[in-house]
């Protein structure tokens, strides 16, 4: 008994051994697992962190660049502030051009806050003066970013509005353009950053969004079916509470929906320059489950090979109790412990080699000696070296460029020495090598380590060459959007736009081609290039050749409309300047176009010396900037014709404000000397001195008339007009004017529609037309009047506006002439422009021509080629109805102008008056004179007998015209009225004489036409 007991002491101490050793293991293991797994959740914390920080970053380029749209239509609208229908155009362009980024709505106002150009034409003339953001750019001068709002015009959608001061060049207030921006556009861009990280390596499982206001608001949520007004801050969430700090990072919390525990990313865009005045919270998160899903199966190995291990001991301690074969079970025991240790181990190696393995980085591992001791999968595919080539090598020879080596090799006997490294414990971005000897930018973490007296350096590396990649490209839409914000002509911008799209791309030369579409070839117009040693000579060769469409890499873009990409040019059999490529190592190349409403005015080139594959990203970007220089180009053509009218205008008006005094004068001129001719005998020699200064009157009324048309004031008497039967009665006159060595050639068109117009002014353009053409044909030649019906399906840019859609008849007169150089297209219609003698043309012509057309709601568009010829075609709106059959007359030589009525003469100019009454009495009428409304008035209440016409100037002192006639309308109901004026249309119609039913006679006339005229409205039956 006494041996029994003794021998069964050992066993049980064994059993209370083991049970200490299986709970430490235990322990040990559950301690183990739980550090792995709180490093898998902070290295996607840490992912995450980064990923709200890039994203935010991207949200404030994106933001940053809208900013810069709303200064860049601020700088354009500051000289156009008073040209609302350049404004109006512009912000519907806007509006409709730039669907992409979701412009909701576009608005100018003045400096009083009140709309005077909207995208929108329901909201012009809302008053916003007393809005915050209003007064916050009135008083800082500077862009107002507001918060995100409602925008409830259209339909609730989220919005941002972005506000832009617009300074005249005196610094002085004149008002805002303000736009609002769509959120879902906003959103669209954050879905697709989110995505492409959930794509890299590493991720498992969905990545969910959030984006909160200062305040704490959800404005973008990637769950849209919970998508509502909640207030993260308020709610107490820790991720939007931290996010107030300045730096991003993570943190653990429960879902506040689905109650689970997840892992939350957080960073805030920048309030400042980048961020354009907001500061908004971006939280990314990602299920705790999944983040840990890859140590599940390690888990379940190893609660396996713990039941395994665990059941044998429990049943050694159970079976040691009753058998006296304790020394056989003990062994057996150990010799189970000694495997299931073994089997641990193996399993830990595993553990270690698997987290290694799925590592979101690349992982390497060098020994002090500077050789490779560990070397992943994801290594292998960043680098290209195979694990098994790559361990013993040398790091600083496997994965640095040569440039970088010795500072690599500085910096670890540093470290050996004092413990201390540039690179440690933080992450840097710097260059790394791949096996090819490609250089690509990395983003590496390097974390020492000390066992006794070996160190071992652990790198953790990223490849960022396609978060730099889209950097570039952000950068370079960036500058491009400042480039043409800041420049006033495409010369201007192209230099700046040029480098800036090479330096932040990559490319070494970048040229700008422009459409001849007279000679049909594109030319060079302007080149940036890089220090390169002889790209001058490449640059030289391109400036001296011309393409056609088709031909070489700018005349493929043109005659596709679609950009192109070579890899390499030595390679490619339609580029003709291969040769020159080749001497300076030029390889990829691109081209796209420069459109605008879709023609195409050009070609953007670049070039590059590396050999590039086709980036469909890029290619987008490159359509993009594409756009924007046609929109560039567009705006400069918009603010030209803007000046060329102004300058019409102004021309105009200083014609109108001479007219009333000159057309009086003339009128005196043209009635004396005909009295004066009537006085004098054929033989007398006074009678030629006075012809010379009847014809001199005459001469001077054509010149005022002239003046007029191109200033579009003269009193037009429209209607409706067959053009056919216009020119065949013209055809005989033409015929005399151009002569018999020009051949006259009519092609009228069939089913030809009507316009409205004066007939006279029709006339008057053909015959200026035809004589221009005439004037061009010296030695003889053709001349083709031809007219038809057109429909213009899109908006043409002509030289006298923009031709709208619609219906019109078109009037195209063309010769075969000496043609005009680019000098004279871009002056023709200029008033007293002229390419002819001095003293041979007043230089009125064309610009007559322009004025009629204009006023008569028509517009010119003119194309010609020196050595050719030129074609003018006029476009007059087709109207819906039957031209008017011409009113048979008596001729005008038959017409009697003598009479016995009693005419109330009203002028205010007493030389004017005393000759027109002086001519009404010589042909036997009753002249009643006044100067004025009143004493007219007083005259018509003394005089007893009838009153059967008053004659009266339109534009008189207190009373005119119109207002006289109308109140001398109740006592004389039977008197006839009409009207004369020296003054034009438009003073005429203000004071309402321009009418249908009104009898009117411009100033000059004659004394005969005056007499006529009168006759003319006595004689008509009532």
């Amino acid at each position: 008994m006494t041996v029994h007991r003794h021998s069964r002491r050992p066993y049980a101490y064994l059993q209370v051994l083991i049970l200490a050793l299986t709970a430490a293991a235990i322990a040990v293991g559950t301690v183990g697992l739980y550090y792995v797994e709180q490093r898998l959740v902070a290295v996607a914390g840490e992912n995450l962190a980064l990923a709200a920080a890039q994203t935010a970053q991207h949200m404030d380029r994106v933001l940053l660049e809208r900013q810069g749209d709303a200064q860049m239509m601020a700088r354009a609208f500051a000289r156009q502030i008073h040209s609302l229908g350049f404004l109006t155009e512009y912000v519907v362009w806007m509006r409709a051009h730039y669907s992409a980024y979701l412009y909701l709505w576009l608005g100018v106002t003045d400096a009083e806050g009140r709309i005077i150009a909207s995208s929108d034409a329901s909201s012009v003339g809302q008053d916003y003066g007393r809005e915050v953001w209003f007064e916050a750019v009135r008083r800082t001068r500077a862009v107002h970013v507001g918060d995100v709002e409602p925008y409830e015009a259209g339909g609730g959608v989220d919005s941002v509005a972005f506000t832009a001061p617009i300074v005249g060049p005196q610094g002085e207030f004149l008002g805002v353009v303000t736009t609002r921006i769509g959120l879902p556009a906003i959103e669209e861009q954050v879905t697709r950053t989110v995505r492409m990280f959930e794509q890299q390596e590493g991720f498992i499982g969905t990545i969910e969004y959030q984006f909160l206001t200062d305040d704490g608001r959800v404005f973008i949520d990637s769950d849209l079916e919970h998508k509502g007004l909640v207030n993260l801050k308020r709610m107490g969430l820790p991720s939007a509470l931290l996010s107030d700090r300045a730096q991003p990072g993570y943190v653990e919390e429960d879902h506040l929906r689905r109650h689970v525990p997840v892992v939350t990313g957080y960073a805030r865009t920048n309030r400042g320059e980048g961020g354009g005045g907001l500061q908004w919270t971006v939280l990314l998160r990602m299920d705790r489950s999944n983040i840990v899903a890859p140590i599940q199966t390690v888990l379940w190995k190893l609660g396996l090979a713990g039941a395994i291990v665990m059941a044998p001991l429990l049943g050694f301690l159970l079976w040691s109790a009753g058998r006296l074969r304790a020394e056989w079970v003990q062994a057996e025991l150990e010799s189970t412990r000694a495997k299931a240790a073994e089997e641990a181990l193996r399993e830990s190696e595993t553990r270690t080699r698997v987290i290694v393995e799925t590592a979101l980085d690349a992982v390497v591992v060098m020994a002090s000696d500077g050789r490779i001791t560990e070397w992943n999968a994801h290594a292998e595919t960043v680098f290209g070296w195979p694990r098994a080539e790559a361990i013993g090598r040398v790091l600083a020879e496997t994965i640095i460029p040569p440039a970088h080596r010795e500072a690599h090799e500085r910096g670890l006997r540093r470290f050996l020495e004092t413990g201390q490294g540039p690179l440690l414990n933080r992450r840097v971005e710097i260059t790394a090598c791949r096996r090819d000897g490609g250089e690509f930018p990395v983003e590496l973490a390097i974390t020492p380590a000390r066992q006794g007296n070996v160190h071992t350096f652990s790198a953790f590396v990223r490849d960022i060459t396609q978060r730099k990649e889209s950097e570039k490209r952000q950068a370079a839409q960036l500058a491009v959007t400042v480039a043409l914000s800041e420049a006033r002509t495409l010369d201007d911008a192209a230099p700046k736009l040029l480098q800036a799209v090479c330096e932040t791309v990559g490319w070494e030369l970048g040229v700008i081609w422009r459409v001849d579409r007279a000679a049909a070839l594109l030319r060079c117009e302007r080149i940036w290039h890089a220090p390169l040693k002889g790209i001058e000579a490449f640059a030289a060769l391109s400036r001296d050749t011309t393409f056609p469409k088709g031909v070489g890499l700018p005349g493929r873009v043109w005659a596709t409309g679609q950009s192109v990409w070579i890899t390499d040019v030595l390679k490619d059999a339609n580029f003709p300047r291969a040769s020159g490529a080749a001497q300076v190592g030029l390889h990829g190349a691109i081209g796209f176009p420069i459109v605008l409403g879709g023609e195409l005015l050009g070609v953007l080139e670049f070039f590059s010396r590396q050999v590039r594959q086709p980036d469909d990203d890029l290619q987008r970007m490159m359509a993009e900037i594409g756009i924007k220089v046609g929109q560039f180009i567009e705006r400069g053509l918009l603010e030209e014709q803007l000046r060329q009218s102004q300058k019409m205008d102004a021309i105009g008006r200083l014609a109108g404000g001479i007219a009333h005094d000159f057309n009086n004068l003339l009128t005196v001129i043209s009635g004396y000397s005909q009295l004066l001719l009537n006085q004098l005998d054929v033989g007398d020699e006074r009678r030629d001195k006075a012809e010379e200064i009847k014809n001199a009157g005459a001469r001077a009324a054509v010149l005022t008339k002239q003046l007029l048309a191109f200033s579009r004031k003269q009193v037009l008497a429209a209607r409706v007009l067959d053009l056919n039967e216009l020119v065949a009665g013209m055809n005989g006159m033409l015929r005399r004017v151009i002569g018999e060595d020009i051949d006259l050639v009519t092609l009228s068109g069939s089913s030809l529609g009507s316009i409205k117009a004066d007939p006279g002014q029709i006339e008057q353009v053909i015959v200026n037309l035809v004589i221009n053409a005439r004037d061009a044909m010296p030695q003889g030649g053709r001349v083709t009047i031809e007219t038809a019906n057109v429909e213009v399906e899109a908006a043409v840019l002509s030289q006298s506006g923009s031709v709208q859609p619609g219906p019109y008849v078109m009037l195209a007169v063309s010769d075969t002439g000496c043609g005009m150089d680019p000098h004279t297209q871009a002056n023709m219609f200029e008033p007293f422009f002229t390419t002819k003698e001095q003293g041979k043309g007043t230089g009125l012509g064309l610009a007559t021509v322009y004025g009629i057309i204009k006023q008569s709601g028509g517009h010119i568009l003119v194309s010609s080629k020196v050595g050719v010829g030129t074609t003018v075609k006029v476009y007059l709106p087709r109207v819906h109805q039957a031209a008017a059959a011409a009113a048979e007359s008596v001729p005008v030589a038959d017409r009697p102008v003598n009479g016995s009525e009693t005419v109330l003469l009203v002028e205010d100019e007493d030389s004017i008056r005393k000759l027109l009454g002086q001519q009404l009495r010589i042909r036997g009428y009753t002249v009643l004179e006044a100067g004025k409304g009143e004493e007219a008035m007083d005259l018509c209440r003394r005089h007893r007998g009838p009153i059967h016409l008053l004659l009266t100037d339109v534009v008189m002192p207190q009373i005119s015209g119109r207002e006289l006639a109308e109140r001398l309308a109740s006592v004389r109901p039977d008197m006839r009225v009409l009207y004369m004026s020296g003054y034009t249309d438009d003073a005429v119609v203000r004071h309402g004489v321009l009418e249908s039913d009104v009898s009117f006679v411009q100033k000059p006339f004659t004394p005969s036409q005056l007499l006529r005229k009168v006759r003319d409205v006595l004689d008509v039956r009532r």
